[in-house]
């Protein structure tokens, strides 16, 4: 019995032990599970609302840089730079580390050039709203002077000032096709020109990259924990060649200076592709400086500019009517010795008075007479047809959106005399990119195309991700009537009003015009009667034509006031280097072509225009049809009397024998040129009282009519 009580205690003991360490074990893990809670509460807390000073301690072993593209370049043709960004700096400023903004402001002043005051302003800890300030542009896109002059900016502040890198754009060829780049402005965005029609391709958008720093506050690419690639900034690569643009140019500011000119423009470009060579307005600004400019400085008048065309827009009537088949270039028309009255009162003038002569003749000589009554042929309706048929009326290039449609006014609202203006280029109003479009249909072929001066964009990777994609040309002439307009275009150069564009080492093709300038309603409407928009469009060379150009001056302030001699001389220099550079094999004109070296006026600088102040109020109506009946380009043959003494033939005399043979017939005469007779106007045979004066060119070389007309 004792026995068994002796056994029983020690058990009760070690029960009691037990339970005793359980115990104490428990409230041990109740306080450790308590610990651990408090420790992950205190994470969630640190995590979700930190303390300030930690979350110091963190950000100030994590990095953000900002990472910037520049704005994408522009090149030319052979990729020379016209546009780019480069790398200025500016200033900032903490302003929660200046004790005293007004010490610093007198400081940063004499070097800045700024306000004490304004300084002042910025390098406040307060903002507008009495928010504290930790950032601030102090002044942006310093010069090295100013850079160098700051010195140690800790000196200034200590840790309150510093120099940012900023990207600025750069114009490393100065005025050069400054109207075709636009300009950007200092925060990067385009706002004229290419930089503007292509700023959703040009310009960046900056990217990121987040991730830890070392002990040297270094960010380490390896602990990059965001990123965010920048955006943008793609090439555009250009038609424009640089050196035409830089010839066409410098011509361009001479003629303004030879004629005391307001302004001028120009555009070179192929006539089967489209594409652009050069194309300038005159007087230009310089894009790295655009504020010091006015805006009418800054304004593209190559693109934006409406113009009255005068005798160049008779390439369409001309066009038209051979086209239709209701002339050929040997069409006798009657120019009725130089005056004409289509409507009752009203009179038209030609400078060089002719009276029946072939209709190569008068295209030549820009008869003004020979073009109403031609345009008669057509009818008000087929005229109308034909001009937007050569895209007038119409904008023509993608690449410049501002680009003005002209004024191409409605049949409904044409007046009766609308059909002596219009032929010649009167009452209708064009851009230089939609003339020198009309003059490339009639260089290649009979294709209307588009001009355009973009030819493809790459972005910063080397992909192209655009690139020029021309519509279908649409024809609007057949060939033959092309290559016969070519032919009559290329003897305004040879035997008419456009001998200042002659280049001899190619054949030139061409049209010369004079328009009055219009008078703005505010004085009273009308016409300036001594201020003139004059002309000069071509191509060449003739035999596979390369370049066609465009030459516009306006209001040249000089006697000689004409399109061929004010812009004739600019065409054949630029076309002339252009045609060199190219390595254009030669094409020399056929016939010996002296420039006159004293201008004789061209034959569009009588305006045939209209005086409305002169004319009989049932003259105001709406178009009368013109009966066709009642047109007549030359007498009939009935009316002519066959026993009537004729011209003879002079094709291959000397310059002796034609001269003994116009004194036989007691004729007056005008020569040109050396040698022998190669082409005369009027024709062989034309009743000797229909011939006012015998005109007689001559050549070196002994060839036939039909050949001294190309």
């Amino acid at each position: 019995m004792s026995m068994q009580h002796e056994q029983q205690a020690p058990q009760s003991v070690e029960r009691a032990v037990t339970a005793h360490h359980r115990k104490r074990i428990r409230i041990a893990l109740w306080l450790f599970l308590l610990g651990f809670g408090g420790v992950i509460l205190q994470l969630v807390h640190v995590h979700i609302s930190p303390r300030w000073d930690l979350s110091q301690e963190e950000m100030y072993h994590i990095g953000r840089v900002t990472i910037q593209r520049p704005r994408g370049n522009i090149y030319d043709s052979a990729d020379r730079l016209l546009a780019t960004d480069r790398d200025v700096h500016s200033l900032s400023a903490d302003p929660a580390r200046i004790p005293d903004p007004e010490i610093v402001a007198m400081r940063l002043a004499p070097i800045l050039d700024m306000d004490v005051q304004k300084l002042e302003a910025l390098l406040s800890t307060t903002g507008p709203e009495g928010r504290a300030k930790r950032f601030s542009w102090i002044k942006r896109y310093l010069t090295e002077r100013e850079v160098s002059a700051l010195g140690d900016l800790d000196e200034i502040a200590p840790k309150a000032l510093h120099l940012e890198v900023e990207g600025l754009r750069f114009y490393p060829q100065g005025e050069l096709a400054a109207h075709v780049l636009g300009f950007a402005d200092r925060d990067g965005d385009g706002k004229e020109g290419l930089e503007r029609t292509y700023n959703e391709y040009l310009s960046s958008t900056p990217g990121r990259r987040v991730g830890g720093k070392d002990r040297n506050l270094v960010l380490l690419p390896s602990l990059t924990t965001d990123y965010e690639p920048p955006q943008g900034g793609a090439d555009l690569h250009l038609t424009l060649d640089a050196d035409m643009q830089h010839n066409l140019e410098r011509e361009l500011d001479a003629v303004l200076i030879r004629c005391k000119a307001e302004h001028a423009k120009g555009i070179m470009m192929d006539p089967f592709t489209g594409e652009i060579y050069a194309l300038a307005s005159r007087p230009a600004f310089d894009p790295n400086d655009y504020g010091a400019y006015e805006d009418r400085l800054r304004y593209n008048r190559a693109v934006r500019d409406v113009f009255e065309p005068g005798s160049s827009f008779k390439i369409v009537t001309a066009s038209a009517a051979l086209e239709l088949g209701l002339v050929r270039p040997d069409t006798p028309v009657d120019c009725e010795g130089g005056l004409y009255y289509p409507y009752a009162g009203r009179r038209i003038t030609d400078t060089h008075k002719m009276d029946v002569a072939p209709f190569s003749m008068c295209f030549a000589e820009s008869s003004n007479i020979a073009m109403i009554k031609t345009a008669a042929l057509l009818g008000p309706e087929t005229l109308y047809e034909w001009m937007q048929r050569f895209g007038f009326g119409q904008a023509t290039s993608r690449d410049f959106p501002m680009e003005t449609k002209g004024m191409l006014w409605p049949l409904s609202t044409w007046q009766r005399a609308s059909m002596v203006s219009l032929p010649m280029g009167q009452e209708v109003g064009v851009s230089i990119l939609q003339l020198a479009r009309a003059f490339s249909v009639i260089a290649n072929g009979g294709l209307l195309i588009e001009p355009h001066i973009v030819d493809h964009i790459v972005d910063t990777e080397g992909q192209v991700i655009y690139s020029y994609n021309p519509p279908a040309p649409r024809r609007i002439l057949h060939e033959e009537t092309a290559r016969v307009m070519r032919e009559l275009c290329h003897e305004v150069v040879t035997h008419g009003t456009g001998a200042y564009a002659h280049i001899p080492e190619y054949r030139v093709g061409g049209k010369t015009g004079t328009a009055q300038i219009a008078r703005p309603r505010e004085e009273g409407g009308g016409y300036y009667s001594n201020r003139y928009n004059t002309v000069f469009g071509g191509f060449a060379p003739l035999a596979n034509p390369r370049i066609c150009a465009v030459i516009v001056v306006h209001a040249p302030m000089v006697q000689l006031h004409y399109g061929g001699y004010v812009c004739g001389p600019v065409f054949r220099k630029v076309v002339h280097d252009a045609l060199v550079d190219m390595g254009v094999p030669e094409d020399p004109a056929q016939v010996e072509v002296t420039v006159p070296p004293v201008y004789e006026p061209d034959a569009d600088a009588v305006v045939a225009r209209v005086d409305w102040n002169m004319m009989e109020p049932s003259m105001s109506d709406l178009l009368a049809p013109i009966e066709l009946e009642q047109v007549q380009l030359a007498p009939r043959s009935e009316d002519i009397d066959p026993n009537a003494p004729r011209l003879p033939d002079f094709i291959g005399m000397t310059k002796r024998e034609a001269r003994e043979e116009v004194r036989k017939l007691n004729l007056p005469w005008s020569v040109r040129g050396s040698g022998w007779v190669v082409y005369q106007n009027p024709p062989a045979g034309t009743p000797l009282y229909d011939v006012s004066v015998c005109r007689l060119v001559f050549a070196n070389e002994r060839r036939d009519a039909e050949d001294a007309v190309e």
